[in-house]
């Protein structure tokens, strides 16, 4: 895993980095600042981060510190592409098709 530093904004557990005193990653918010999302979309789209305050204090994270979070990011993409070739060929075809097969039927 990168090392990066923490702050009031950002903590790291579970072998990644959040949004402190929340469930949402830094991923989410750096991948959303790439997109080009204003607050208030990752706001709707991250209520849980809970405040402007905080999610405004992830963001000056991530833009103080961009080659960290951009080799983070990196390491990131690369571990789920290294995942996603582990992946039998066609398994996640297969999983959503008996995912719908399960689903209550509508009358």
């Amino acid at each position: 895993m990168i090392e990066m530093p923490t702050d009031v904004a950002v903590e790291q557990r579970n072998q990644g980095y959040y949004v402190a005193g929340t469930t949402i990653s830094l991923d989410s918010v750096a991948w959303a600042l790439k997109r080009g999302q204003t607050a208030d979309e990752m706001l709707a789209d991250f209520p849980a981060i809970g405040s402007r305050q905080r999610l405004e204090a992830a963001i000056a994270f991530v833009n103080s510190h961009p080659r960290e979070v951009e080799a983070y990011l990196a390491a990131g993409a690369r571990a789920w592409e290294e995942a996603r070739k582990l992946t039998p060929r066609g398994f996640a075809e297969r999983a959503r098709r008996f995912r719908e097969g399960r689903a209550p039927k509508s009358a």
